[in-house]
């Protein structure tokens, strides 16, 4: 529905520019390369359930790079951040060196007092941001993993003025090796938890979907009237170099956008009876039929819109002009 909504938000200046004139696509020539005329495949009153968008999975990184040794690193903290009894500071790693390395695991942390004395802290596994906020992954060059370590400001001992802040933490990197870097101001008097190495949502790589092979065209009248069972075809264009499947069959939806509002139709299959694939380069051209309710709210352009169900597509809209 998220595409269906971004595509709607446009319905204003498509109908504003089509107040004198229709817009309509070219429909596909027979001659051109690689497009035949196929039969028109009949129209089927065969509903589908709405789209609901799936979670992606997110595919593992690569974490088979080098352990990552101190003298790759440099090690820079954030500010320390406060809320509802809680401080975290995140500590990032960017590495120097010229090949990718990698952080796994749960640092250990000390602190270490402006005289130089070093005192272990009990960290306990799971930052108040979270176990593991960020995925694991090889660091390339100039690249960054992330570490928080977290603590509190309403524990007892904190409520009676208490603090144990170490004006460096110490970091144990899983190669055994130490990086110092400056607490802050950080407050250990509560306790201290840490979250695993990994490398921060805004580096990591965007997992787009794949676009969709095939391209839509709709072929409709002019002119549509309310209460009208519209009909009108819908052609489907592989341009890719293999066969496209409709195993499982696609569900389309339909909309007409008017100034007055929106009016979407129920989501409905494409007949999948006899036309199993979509063959490379080949087209197949579907028979439409969209009931138009008694009133839509006005007259005059409304976008139409036609789509396969899912965010990529492919889609296809037309201005239509709407009477009584």
């Amino acid at each position: 529905m998220r595409n269906l909504i971004g595509r709607l938000s446009m319905a204003g200046v498509l109908l504003a520019a089509s107040c004198a004139s229709r817009e309509a696509a070219t429909p596909p020539a027979a001659s051109d390369p690689g497009i035949s005329a196929p039969d028109v495949v009949a129209w089927v009153d065969r509903p589908a359930p709405p789209y609901v968008e799936p979670t992606p999975t997110p595919t593992p990184l690569p974490t088979d790079a080098r352990p990552c040794r101190a003298s790759d690193l440099t090690a820079s903290p954030g500010d320390v951040g406060a809320a509802a009894g809680t401080t975290n500071i995140r500590i990032d790693f960017t590495n120097h060196a010229d090949t990718a390395c990698v952080l796994l695991g749960y640092p250990r942390v000390a602190g270490v007092s402006s005289d130089g004395a070093v005192t272990p802290l009990d960290a306990a596994h799971g930052s108040i941001i979270g176990d593991a906020p960020w995925p694991a992954a090889n660091i390339e060059p100039g690249e960054t993993a992330a570490v928080n370590i977290s603590g509190a400001d309403g524990c007892d001992a904190a409520q009676r003025g208490q603090q144990q802040v170490y004006p460096t933490l110490r970091i144990r990197l899983p190669s055994g090796e130490d990086l110092d870097v400056s607490s802050h101001g950080f407050d250990t008097v509560c306790g201290v938890s840490v979250s695993r190495f990994g490398v921060p949502a805004d580096q990591q790589p965007p997992q787009e979907p794949a676009p969709s092979p095939l391209t839509a065209h709709i072929s409709a009248p002019a002119t549509a009237h309310s209460s009208e069972n519209l009909t009108y075809t819908v052609t489907l264009h592989n341009r890719s170099d293999a066969a496209y499947q409709l195993a499982p069959c696609p569900a389309y939806e339909e909309y007409l956008a008017l100034p007055s509002g929106v009016f979407v139709h129920p989501n409905y299959y494409l007949n999948c009876d006899t036309i199993h694939e979509i063959p490379a380069g080949g087209a197949v051209t579907y028979e439409m039929r969209l009931q138009l309710p008694a009133d839509l709210g006005g007259t005059g352009p409304a976008k139409f819109g036609w789509h396969l169900q899912g965010a990529i597509g492919p889609y296809a809209a037309e201005i239509m002009q709407i009477t009584n």
